[in-house]
């Protein structure tokens, strides 16, 4: 009995931290700061030396960027058909917005849902 008592307060707990953990703003700044972490992709030239054919944005700041258009065109907030829609326009798209606004707004999902908006607007 003390066993089960013991692993629903662990459950209660972890599942506590993972709500408040949740409920917490995303801050533009620190996906912007992941996203300027950039993966080097190694290739092979044409003598068969290895070498740089180009750079990656993180899966962190791809996810972020993709999710949250997908959750804005899911919503019919924004439309993108017939516009490329890849994580570096994306992310091009809120740097754009941010140095153009001179926007001091720090959540993530207002900060990308304005850029975005002005990128895919749904009006023709």
């Amino acid at each position: 009995m003390k066993r089960h008592l013991f692993g629903l307060t662990v459950l209660v707990g972890v599942l506590a931290t993972m709500l408040t953990q949740a409920s917490a703003q995303v801050s533009v700044g620190a996906v912007l700061k992941d996203c300027e972490q950039k993966t080097i992709v190694m290739g092979r030239d044409e003598k068969g030396e290895i070498v740089k054919v180009g750079e990656n944005i993180s899966g962190y700041c791809r996810g972020i960027l993709e999710g949250m258009a997908a959750v804005l065109v899911r919503a019919k907030i924004i439309c993108v058909k017939d516009k490329a829609a890849t994580p570096d326009f994306l992310l091009s798209a809120v740097l754009t917005y941010r140095a153009q606004t001179k926007s001091a707004d720090d959540d993530a999902a207002s900060v990308v849902e304005a850029a975005l908006k002005r990128a895919f607007t749904c009006t023709k």
